[in-house]
Formats: structure tokens, C-alpha cells, sequence
């Protein structure tokens, strides 16, 4: 079997610029592929392509556009397996969560098809007799797609890419460097669907390329990482005046348990939005608020089913350095069932987790539940850790509790009143998920008002994205502009458009 060979992709062009990175399995810790490091003058060319082909791009028919969406929905049911399997074998996620993935990508592919062939615009009534007003949506032009190795097919090349493309724009892509292979395979389902040269550009590299991306000749920027990055970005998108920018960004997500649930719905969506891949979700509950009557016995059941839960290699077969699809026998890769949730995708993930760890078991008024074992593989490579379980009351000089951690971490905090909920909830810079678990439409309906979050889950948890939904948050969450369902307004221009049937000029506001 042979490792992964990757390329950039540039005006119908697969090449590999200079120098190459290594590209790690994080379940094993051996290499799986190299990839370009893409350097400014590579990430330039990329943007030139699609500037050039945006000129034509943008004239052909929206139904046209969209109808290449129809053919890329088709090639990601037939190719769904490989798909999944890929995702797993780069990001250490379980089948389950990456067939689950692909389904996501799929649905939005045909969400965007859909779309083609709905009405675009609105008819507006004007203030004046004898005159039609109307909304339009044009294409802003290049878009710049900097993806984050979480969901590395279903996030930018289709939440932001499809809407960009069946919309007139074109696209530079930049995959995560710790989740490359699956971008690159889509761009290739892209380019078997027929897309023409120059619309789907695909840059790899670590951060440099993506700044080299983000300060380039772009229109609109859409990213999904860490709060950090989103604010450096937008800031370097203000040095322009016409550059925009769609950020989703991190989160301190949480569930809000009362003590009128059932146990049997409330344990298990705690429990997947707390440790699904390995809390590494921007939605991930890394906080469980209890309602104090059940608070004691919650966290005891918590615990427990949180300590039944196995991280390891989410294949049973140890595939060693394969990463390549046309190595891969596939039918030799074997899901492994008994995994919950796979690996931390780097050390510098598995440092950051430890780290926060290490301040619960520090701290003498947290009472740890679930202690974590850390069990890393190979030469400091592969890494997991086992869920860290504590109690808390709310403490504002806690950072454990109002920081985002990403990894399976989890605090749980009491509360006595529905108002102590939504305070403690809103107390951090974060805004995007909660999941509110109560057969109380009252408290239900106070939260979705009250919380400061852009996606509320009421008797689900915290996650449960859907395509046709906006997906992003508020305050250090994101900046009001969310991907999916949403990415069509944000990658176009709103422009209004008048039209006078009279045979004199006539003025609204009874202007003269």
C-alpha cells in the first residue's frame, strides 16, 4: 500500500509546488502522505485562476451552475464508502461519525442543486404608483475557503463551496493541514462532475498559506476554526474595502438539564455532545448545567456511563502508513464498533487538553468524578485520552469553566432557578450551541430567548446540524454571517433594482 500523494489544484491542474509537508494518522502515528506547502506565489496563482474564470463563471445560467451540484450529489453516493473511510483514517474519527459526515456533505450538495431552481430575489412594493422595486443577489467573485480538520469534507467544500459555486462565485480552497486528503478528494468529485477550469482551485499548506489566502485578491472569506484566527482574519479583511468575511468560530457550548427529564433521553444526548469526536465539535458540551434537586444523582449516572466509553483506532485492522485511496484495499478496512470516539488530531490538541486537565485536578473546589488516562502511541504522535469528569459550582476565575478546551472534557455545574441557568450559560465570550433538556415549553421558550447562543437544541443536545439550518453563533462564536443554508447570502451582494413604467418622474417621500 502506498501513502497519499497530494497536490494543489490550479486552473484544471494538478501539480506540487517546492517543498512538502508530512501528513499524520492520528490513530497510529505514522505517516500517511505528503502534501505541497503551498508558498504565496502558488496561493496567488490559485487566486489569479479564479479571478480570471469568475468572468464567465458568473454568466452561466444558474440552473446550469446548480445542475453540476446534481452530478456531484450522484458521485458522493457512489463513492460514500471510500469517502467516510478517508475521513476517518485522516481525522481519527469513528465510521459512524463520518458516514454521518458524508451524509451531511451529500444533503447539502443536493440542498444547493435544489436551490437552483428556486426563486432568486424578492419583488418589493414600491412607495411610488407605476413603479416595481426589486432585491437581487450577484455573485461577490472569489471566494477564499480557509476548512478545519473536523469536518474536513462536509464544512468547506460543501456548506461554503456548493452555495459559493451554484451562485456565480468561484473558489480557492485551503484544507486543514491535519485533514487534507478528503478536501482534495472532493475537489477531484468536482472536477469528474465536469466543473471547467479555474472554478475550484485547491491550495495545501499549514497557516502561512491560508494568510497568504486570506490577504490575497479575495471577495469574501469564509473560515471555521478557532476564535483567534476568525478575529485575525477579520482584521486583515477591514484593510480592504471590499473584502467580507463568514466566521464560525469556537464555542464554551453547553446542555441545560432540569429536573423534570427522563433519563433515558437526557443521559445519552449528554453524553454525545460532551464526547462525540472526542469533543472536539465547535458544538461540543464541554459543560453540563443541572438543575441542583437532581444535580448529585445526574452527575453519578454521567460519570458512570462516561467511563464505558472506549477511544482507540476507529479501525480494527492497523492499516500502518496507508493513506492513499488507490492503495487502500478496501475491504480489509474494518470498522472497529467498540470505539466511541478516536484520537486528539495533534499534540498540540492533546497539550492544550492536558493541560486544563491538570488545573481541575489542581483545584481543590473541583470534585473530579472521571479521571483521564492519556495513552500515547508510537513517537509522540498518536495520542487519547480517556473523558475528564469533574463537579463545579460557577466560578468566574475558573478558566476551565469559561474556556474552550476541545477534547473530552466535561464540567458539571449546578443551578437552582431558571435565571441562574441563562447567567451562568451567557457568562463566558462564547455563543453557539446549548442543548435545553426539559418537558417545560415555558423554560424552553425563555431559554431560546434568553441564551446567547446562534443554535438552540431543545430535548436533543447540542448537536444536530442540519443543512437547510444557518449553523453559527454570537459574540466570539462568530460574526453574524453563518455557513450551510446561510452561505448564499453571505457570498452574494443584495442589490435593489427599480423600475419606472410612468411617462414622468416621480420621487418616494414625495421628494420634487
Amino acid at each position: 500500500m502506498k501513502n497519499f500523494e497530494g497536490r494543489n489544484y490550479i486552473n484544471g491542474k494538478w501539480e506540487v509546488p517546492g517543498k512538502l509537508y508530512t501528513k499524520i494518522n492520528p490513530s497510529t502515528g505514522k505517516v500517511q502522505g505528503s502534501f505541497p506547502l503551498s508558498d504565496e506565489a502558488s496561493v496567488h496563482k490559485a487566486i489569479l485562476s479564479a479571478r480570471h474564470a469568475f468572468k464567465k463563471w458568473k454568466k452561466v445560467s444558474r440552473f446550469v451552475r446548480s445542475d453540476y451540484l446534481n452530478k456531484v450529489a450522484k458521485l458522493i453516493e457512489e463513492r460514500k464508502e471510500k469517502l467516510a473511510k478517508v475521513i476517518s483514517l485522516e481525522t481519527g474519527k469513528t465510521y459512524n461519525e463520518s458516514i454521518a459526515e458524508v451524509n451531511e456533505a451529500l444533503h447539502m450538495a443536493q440542498f444547493a442543486f435544489g436551490s437552483g431552481r428556486y426563486p432568486h430575489g424578492e419583488i418589493v412594493a414600491s412607495e411610488v404608483e407605476d413603479k416595481d422595486s426589486y432585491m437581487l443577489r450577484k455573485p461577490k467573485g472569489v471566494i477564499a475557503i480557509v476548512t478545519p480538520f473536523n469536518f474536513p469534507l462536509a464544512i468547506g467544500m460543501f456548506w461554503n463551496a456548493a452555495p459559493a459555486l451554484v451562485e456565480g462565485n468561484t473558489i480557492v480552497i485551503k484544507p486543514s493541514e491535519d485533514a487534507p486528503m478528503s478536501t482534495q478528494m472532493a475537489v477531484q468529485i468536482y472536477v469528474d462532475a465536469g466543473i471547467p477550469h479555474g472554478v475550484i482551485n485547491l491550495v495545501h499548506g499549514d497557516g502561512s498559506a491560508g494568510d497568504f489566502l486570506v490577504r490575497g485578491d479575495v471577495d469574501h472569506i469564509c473560515f471555521t476554526g478557532s476564535a483567534d484566527v476568525g478575529q485575525h482574519i477579520r482584521k486583515v479583511a477591514a484593510e480592504s474595502w471590499h473584502k467580507t468575511t463568514s466566521c464560525e468560530l469556537g464555542s464554551k457550548s453547553a446542555c441545560i438539564v432540569f429536573d423534570d427529564v427522563e433519563y433515558s433521553l437526557t443521559i445519552p444526548a449528554t453524553i454525545a455532545s460532551a464526547f462525540k469526536l472526542s469533543g472536539q465539535r465547535c458544538v461540543s458540551s464541554s459543560r453540563i448545567l443541572v438543575q441542583r434537586t437532581i444535580y448529585d444523582t445526574f452527575a453519578h449516572i454521567f460519570a458512570e456511563e462516561a467511563s464505558k466509553l472506549k477511544t482507540g483506532n476507529p479501525f480494527t485492522s492497523n492499516m500502518g502508513t496507508s493513506g492513499c485511496p488507490d492503495g487502500i484495499v478496501w475491504d480489509e478496512i474494518t470498522p472497529n464498533d467498540d470505539i466511541y470516539y478516536g484520537p486528539i488530531i495533534n499534540q498540540q490538541g492533546f497539550d492544550k487538553i492536558v493541560l486544563y486537565n491538570q488545573m481541575v485536578e489542581s483545584d481543590p473546589e473541583a470534585e473530579v468524578l472521571l479521571k483521564p488516562e492519556y495513552n500515547i502511541i508510537g513517537d509522540n504522535e498518536a495520542f487519547y485520552s480517556t473523558p475528564m469528569v469533574y463537579k463545579s459550582e460557577w466560578r468566574k476565575d475558573a478558566p476551565y469553566l469559561r474556556e474552550e478546551v476541545f477534547g473530552p472534557h466535561v464540567a458539571i455545574v449546578p443551578f437552582d432557578t431558571l435565571e441562574e441557568a441563562i447567567d451562568i450559560y451567557n457568562d463566558t465570550d462564547y455563543g453557539l450551541a446549548v442543548g435545553v433538556l426539559t418537558n417545560d415549553f415555558r423554560k424552553a421558550r425563555i431559554l431560546r430567548d434568553e441564551c446567547d447562543a446562534g443554535m438552540i437544541y431543545w430535548n436533543g443536545g447540542s448537536i444536530a446540524a442540519e443543512s437547510h439550518l444557518a449553523f453559527g453563533g454570537v459574540k466570539k462564536s462568530g460574526n453574524g454571517f453563518p455557513s450551510a443554508a446561510r452561505t448564499f447570502r453571505a457570498v452574494t451582494h443584495e442589490i435593489s433594482w427599480t423600475v419606472n413604467h410612468a411617462d414622468k418622474l416621480t420621487f418616494p417621500q414625495g421628494m420634487k
